[in-house]
């Protein structure tokens, strides 16, 4: 048992050694009226490091209100014990060192992907884009 929590700690800091990008969740708690328009009131949940990692070739193109949408997968691994987060929280990319085109992308939690030796909390994530 020592061993393997020796080991488990060991890779956890590994993989938040890879962890160069800054997102931030938040949470819909409400909606507001702006105009004629309700839109959602955003509660903060925290900061906290990331990685950003392609889940698979997953791309569907969905019609909602005549418009058609393109939803794409993708994991984000954070520190474990980061949040609590949930399912529909919205992760920010607020600051991105590799890829430049990754910072303000924003992705809706779509998984919680909880393992007995996870190294770190991996959360499925949907981006949606006109």
């Amino acid at each position: 048992m020592a061993v393997l929590t020796g080991a488990l700690r060991a890779g956890r800091r590994s993989a938040e050694s890879r962890m160069f990008d800054k997102a931030m969740f938040s949470r819909v708690t409400g909606t507001q009226t702006v105009g004629n328009k309700d839109v959602p009131v955003l509660t903060a949940v925290g900061t906290t490091k990331a990685y950003v990692q392609t889940y698979e070739a997953f791309e569907q193109t969905p019609e909602a209100g005549g418009h058609v949408y393109t939803k794409q997968r993708y994991k984000v691994h954070v520190p474990i014990g980061f949040g609590p987060v949930r399912v529909g929280d919205i992760c920010t990319i607020i600051a991105a060192t590799f890829d430049v085109e990754l910072k303000g992308r924003t992705y809706r939690v779509a998984g919680l992907l909880h393992k007995t030796q996870a190294t770190a909390q991996r959360l499925l994530v949907d981006e949606v884009t006109a």
